[in-house]
């Protein structure tokens, strides 16, 4: 069979190209106008791209100077763009290329996730050294002070000892829940397969806390339909999603109040789309304003810091106790009124 291909030479047009990059792009001439959009450059930029000059689709600097140095020089240049699509924050990578000897070609890569985890991570950084510079700037400060002036000073010698502990303490609360959230969302995509019984867990949980709840005069209720309910999950990750909801709860309902814990018999869950359980831990504080709801699962969070400190809170634990329930394949939601309290819900699926 004769090679259809031996005797001419098939060239792709232009505007089959475009379509089949995954990724917007537009080739500008030297002209400055632009003469080719894909579809998905079309969805930025508008259908009407096509015959404008490139500075009245692009009205941005750093690619008018990086369009300009390809004209100029004919070698591949690269941009970053950041703008706002549909109300929404958005970067791109953007790489520039000749096209020919009149042409060039733009391509616009969406690297907004890659942003933002760069951000996560510059935040992460910058949120755990503040956390551990200020106890370890009070530990320093008081070492230094028993090594002059209270140096003969017995009394205050064992008051700053007794700071720098509290201190201490605290650097290896924040340490431990650093190393768990690590764990955690190590684990995250690795269901579990083992098999507890919830009801069991809590009530082991609840009275672990006896000694708390009578220091505070906190009391703790548990209500529950059944006497045994079993399912699959990590028995120790569990336990910290509990105790994690119930010290919230206590440390923020404050004194002399009572924490209920109201476990459903399993039924639909729409939200789960699927059979499942609802666990609520309801404390009577104060409540939280509703503008900050949606952020307390994020890391170092705090509504009131100074509070949070002060009851010796890390600001990782709803961050913690939300990666366990996504382990779970469960859903985690926050509801509270002001001068009626919060409660948080803990969804889990029952079917396997």
């Amino acid at each position: 069979m004769d090679n259809v291909y031996s005797d001419s030479k098939i060239e792709p047009d232009i505007r089959d190209v475009l379509a089949a990059l995954a990724i917007p792009g537009i080739v500008i001439g030297f002209d400055e106008f632009v003469h080719f959009a894909n579809d998905a450059a079309k969805a930025i930029f508008g259908d009407v791209i096509e015959d404008r000059h490139y500075i009245t689709v692009m009205r941005d600097p750093e690619i008018s100077d990086a369009i300009e140095t390809v004209i100029n020089n004919l070698s591949s240049k690269t941009a970053r763009w950041a703008t706002t699509l549909g109300n929404v924050d958005v970067v791109f990578d953007v790489h520039i290329a000749p096209l020919g000897s009149q042409f060039l070609l733009a391509t616009f890569a969406d690297s907004t996730q890659v942003e933002r985890s760069k951000q996560l991570r510059r935040d992460f950084v910058s949120n755990v050294s503040h956390e551990l510079k200020t106890p370890l700037t009070s530990i320093i400060g008081f070492l230094e002070t028993m090594r002059t002036s209270a140096k003969s000073d017995y009394k205050a010698q064992e008051r700053f000892l007794s700071i720098m502990g509290e201190e201490a303490n605290r650097m290896n609360r924040l340490v431990n829940d650093l190393m768990s959230l690590n764990r955690v969302e190590s684990e995250e995509r690795s269901k579990p397969t083992t098999k507890i019984d919830l009801i069991k867990l809590i009530n082991d949980t609840i009275e672990s806390f006896d000694p708390a709840c009578k220091k505070s005069k906190n009391s703790l209720a548990f209500e529950k339909g059944i006497k045994s309910l079993i399912i699959n999950a990590d028995r120790d990750q569990m336990q910290q999603v509990i105790s994690n909801l119930i010290e919230n709860a206590l440390k923020y309902g404050g004194p002399g109040k009572e924490v209920k814990l109201i476990l459903s018999i399993p039924s639909y869950q729409p939200l789960l789309r699927k059979n499942g359980l609802l666990l609520n831990v309801m404390d009577q504080g104060p409540g939280i304003p509703e503008q900050h709801i949606p952020r307390l699962t994020e890391r170092f969070y705090r509504v009131d810091d100074h509070r949070s400190r002060q009851v010796g809170g890390t600001g990782l634990g709803l961050s913690i106790v939300k990666h366990i329930i996504h382990r779970h394949r469960g859903r985690l939601r926050i509801k509270s009124e002001i001068g009626k309290g919060t409660v948080v819900s803990v969804l889990l699926p029952t079917d396997e």
